[in-house]
């Protein structure tokens, strides 16, 4: 800055002009705090059980952060409004886009080659697709699954979601700081603008974490107090100058961030969960930040440490995709959990060393104007095309994956293709009729078959599913979460159906064998737990519901059909069946199952299936166990064809498989019940 400029400040602008240059002067110890941050996160991500506050992490990198920009935009506090954006705005695209890019543009291939493709597959694009642009955050708030649900740890790209809540940062504080630096002697007003959005942001937050948990913990708005809060202490401490910092308040710091991480478990996220990380950040930051370090700041500057730091952008970028790797294929276990730091490590001193510092070092280069709208301008193509890359990576997954499940034509059920001839079934009592499938998932597993019945027979298909919601369980009352999807389910078909047509009630009717550790308890124990949850108030409750849904369908004239309990098994057959995955602690149970042992976990919800069927007349049973079971065993994959595509739901290949089956059975009932 010039002496010119430097004399047209205020007396309390020269103070922040005097703070250090960002990109001359560096503080080893925040080096040392971020450090801290990104290796808490580590290790709460490669077992939640070593840090169970681990993910508190985050919340120190966002104090940090709003402290560090600030800094940085004080440094250049006399350049006009659009070249102070400019610069800025340059400064982070050539510090964070880079690396980020790699990262994903890899992680998009190597998802490709070593992940089944699967229904949470289309949310895994979603938000990787979201990061390529800054908002999977956003994309994540509106997904069913939590920062915290089992599903969550096999999304390689859910760690985006801070990026997406710093860069929306981005756009929104430059603006608030450059009316804070120009305006705090002349505007009073200016001097509480960034004060009284922090405690907006912080109710908002604690409201939040109650009424809309996701939203809270993704989005900006619930996180923008956090960030500002550096942002804060920066403005506060600026405006009086660096004083003496002491060890009381650095050791105030630190024990303030232990708290945290042993209480933010067992409370809202993120007020009232991380209130003790932001304040011991902020305490640990005053006590570090300018001269004359305490005790504490100086181990925090220590040498090792400090590299981390450095590192700790290309850490955080390559940690979560690694790890979520490695639970796909080998698993966390044995020799994978001790070379994973050594190969995080190195990919990330090659993504700081070879992208990022690369870059840094030509800042003098692109600070010239024209090289800074160019640095900007090439920014849009060059996510343009990592775009388009990532789009071919999911296009064309089936030509480019390592695993079986490639496959689609076997593995996955869906409609069956119009491209692959099909030769009609002489069925014309079927001919016209409308066929309702109505259920949870399993009735969407049963699309390839039904569809293909339809192509058959000239039958019309009218399908409803929603994953969870399921239809005549024969376990418990549904979900109440799911009454109003059947009860429009139950409308529609009400409204739509005549006499003679057939109605498909497809659901999950056995209790689920995942999650269970199959190596080290006793398979007969779990067996009688899960027959001992079906309790003699659920059974009423799956009674009661049977006979309200098969009472209004009765009245329509129309037959019934209910698949018998199917199959299922304790490891997932996508999961399981290549040369990288089978050893994977996920597959210990194995895919197959003792016949008997399913038909003793069956047995209560066949005896209510007989009971039915005796008191309906239009009601058929269709039981495909049979057809999918050997005399002694049930197996997910027989003679290398999967019958199953994950734990219970079918593949393609077994669709049809029970396609023969099915289709004989409507011909029958069409028999029985001409129109």
């Amino acid at each position: 800055m010039t002496a010119q400029a430097l004399a047209m400040l205020p007396d309390r602008s020269l103070t922040v002009a005097r703070m250090p240059h960002p990109e001359r002067s560096h503080n080893a110890a925040i080096d040392g705090l971020r450090a801290l941050a990104v290796l808490a996160v580590i290790v709460f991500h490669a077992n939640a059980a070593w840090l169970p506050g681990g993910f508190t992490g985050v919340d120190l990198f966002f104090v940090v952060s709003g402290f560090v920009i600030s800094q940085s935009l004080a440094s250049r506090a006399g350049a006009p409004l659009g070249a102070l954006l400019l610069d800025f705005y340059r400064r982070r695209v050539l510090r964070l886009l880079p690396a980020l890019l790699v990262m994903l543009m890899a992680t998009f291939v190597l998802s490709a080659l070593f992940i089944p493709r699967a229904w949470r597959n289309e949310q895994f694009d979603q938000t990787g697709w979201g990061a390529l642009v800054g908002f999977s955050n956003v994309v994540l708030a509106g997904q069913q699954d939590d920062y915290f649900s089992p599903g969550a740890e096999l999304n390689p790209f859910l760690h985006t979601w801070t990026l997406g809540v710093e860069e929306q940062f981005y756009l929104v504080f430059p603006l608030l700081f450059f009316v804070w630096l120009r305006g705090h002697d002349r505007w009073p007003w200016s001097r509480v603008l960034l004060p009284a959005l922090t405690v907006l942001s912080l109710a908002w937050a604690g409201w939040q974490a109650q009424a809309a948990p996701a939203a809270a913990f993704y989005l900006l708005p619930s996180r923008f107090w956090e960030l500002a809060a550096g942002a804060l202490l920066y403005q506060w401490m600026s405006t009086r100058g660096p004083g003496k910092r002491g060890d009381a308040l650095a050791l105030s710091g630190l024990a303030l961030l232990l708290a945290g991480v042993l209480v933010a478990p067992q409370l809202a996220m993120p007020v009232p969960g991380v209130l003790a990380t932001v304040v011991g950040t902020l305490l640990l930051l005053a006590a570090v930040a300018g001269h004359g370090q305490s005790r504490v700041g100086r181990a925090l500057g220590w040498a090792p440490l400090s590299y981390l730091g450095r590192l700790s952008y290309s850490l955080y970028l390559w940690h979560w995709p690694l790890l979520v790797l490695l639970r796909w294929t080998y698993g966390l276990q044995g020799a994978a959990l001790w070379l994973y730091p050594v190969l995080l490590l190195a990919v990330s001193a090659a993504s700081y060393h070879y992208v990022e510092r690369p870059l840094r070092s030509a800042l003098p280069l692109l600070r010239m104007a024209p090289a800074k709208v160019l640095a900007m301008a090439m920014a849009l193509p060059v996510v343009a095309l990592c775009g388009a890359g990532a789009w071919a990576t999911v296009e064309y997954h089936e030509q480019i994956s390592l695993s079986v499940t490639r496959d689609g034509y076997a593995w996955q059920a869906r409609r069956y293709p119009a491209w692959r001839p099909l030769e009609p079934v002489g069925a014309p009592a079927l001919e016209g009729r409308r066929l309702f499938v109505v259920g949870d998932s399993h009735a969407a597993a049963y699309r390839t078959m039904t569809s293909m019945v339809a192509r058959q027979t000239g039958m019309e298909i009218r399908q409803e599913d929603r994953g969870g919601c399921s239809f005549v369980n024969l376990l418990r009352a549904s979900p109440a979460d799911c009454q109003d999807f059947i009860e429009d389910s139950l409308s529609a078909i009400e409204r739509d159906a005549r006499p003679g047509d057939i109605v498909l009630l497809a659901a999950l009717r056995m209790p689920e064998l995942r999650g269970f550790d199959w190596q080290q308890q006793d398979a007969q124990q779990i067996y009688r737990q899960l027959l001992a949850e079906r309790t003699p108030a659920h059974a009423q409750a799956a009674h009661d519901e049977a006979e309200r849904v098969l009472g209004r369908l009765q009245r329509l004239g129309v037959h019934v059909v209910i698949d018998a309990p199917l199959p299922l098994f304790k490891a997932g057959a996508y999961r399981c069946s290549d040369w990288f995955n089978r050893s994977n602690p996920a597959c210990v149970g194995g895919l197959s199952m003792s016949r008997a042992d399913l038909q003793r976990l069956r047995a209560p919800q066949m005896a209510l299936l007989a009971e039915l069927a005796a008191r309906y007349p239009s009601l058929t049973v269709w039981d495909p166990l049979p057809l999918l079971c050997g005399p002694d065993t049930c197996s997910a994959v027989q003679d290398g064809e999967p019958l199953f595509f994950d734990n219970d739901h079918l593949s393609g290949h077994g669709n049809r498989v029970l396609l023969p089956s099915f289709r004989q059975t409507l011909i029958d009932i069409a028999g029985d019940n001409p129109l």
